[in-house]
């Protein structure tokens, strides 16, 4: 529920209201990734016209603080991963002539020592495995699923975070910049199969929908595997487009 602040009368209003949005995210009754309620709406809760609702938003689209998507809505920024960081999930708009905008929420990292094929390629650890889970947005209008493991003897230290500091951020560079840990080599694979029932409640796709399940496995220097993933993308009409790195 977004407060109003104090009206002061020194400022416009558009000023203030933008103001009383911009304190309701910093205090994070309003996160990254949330959707602002309508224009309607907002009119209607707070008291201020059409008029200056609207020309509160753009403000705050100047600012960086939101960014408004056609046809879904106004959403808190934070959240979106810089196109020259993106590796697999690279969607394209209709014509082909740039990438969608790409949002990561991290959802958990946990420690597990369940076995399963993440250890084929990262190899047996006694501290068992650091799992990040991610919903992944693409362009607000359809969810991907990522399960993420590295080893927990080598990256024990990431489940000090929490799981907001990971929102939008590249693994990748996070592991250059904290472990200074450089991620090299990618494989990666995909196939056509049955979302397990977990997955398909978590991004809100019906039970026994066939989608894309990508494998993809990084190694870093001397071809040391340190990222074993899983992602499942389900049905859409949007190009995916995948990077060839020549050997």
């Amino acid at each position: 529920m977004i407060k109003t602040a104090s009206k002061q009368q020194t400022k416009t209003k558009y000023k203030i209201l933008s103001e009383t949005l911009a304190e309701n995210i910093n205090t994070g009754k309003l996160k990254p990734g949330d959707r602002l309620p309508s224009e309607d709406k907002l009119v209607s809760t707070l008291g201020y016209s059409l008029g200056t609702v609207q020309r509160a938003l753009r403000h705050l689209v100047e600012l960086g603080v939101v960014e408004r998507v056609h046809g879904s809505g106004t959403f808190v920024t934070g959240l979106r991963a810089p196109e020259e960081h993106l590796r697999h999930f690279r969607f394209l708009n209709e014509d082909g002539s740039k990438l969608l905008p790409i949002f990561f929420i991290t959802r958990a990292i946990t420690q597990t020592s369940c076995q399963g094929p993440w250890v084929d390629t990262l190899g047996p650890d006694r501290a068992g495995f650091v799992k990040i889970d991610r919903v992944i947005s693409v362009n607000r209008e359809f969810e991907i699923f990522s399960e993420l493991y590295l080893p927990a003897s080598q990256f024990a230290s990431l489940l000090d975070m929490q799981p907001s500091e990971l929102d939008g951020v590249s693994i990748r560079d996070m592991l250059a910049e904290r472990f200074n840990t450089q991620t090299l080599d990618t494989r990666q694979s995909i196939v056509c199969h049955v979302f397990p029932p977990r997955v398909a409640k978590v991004i809100n796709m019906p039970i026994g929908q066939f989608g894309l399940i990508l494998t993809a496995s990084n190694t870093s220097h001397r071809h040391v595997p340190i990222i074993w993933q899983r992602a499942y993308i389900p049905p859409s009409d949007r190009q995916m487009e995948f990077l060839v790195h020549a050997t």
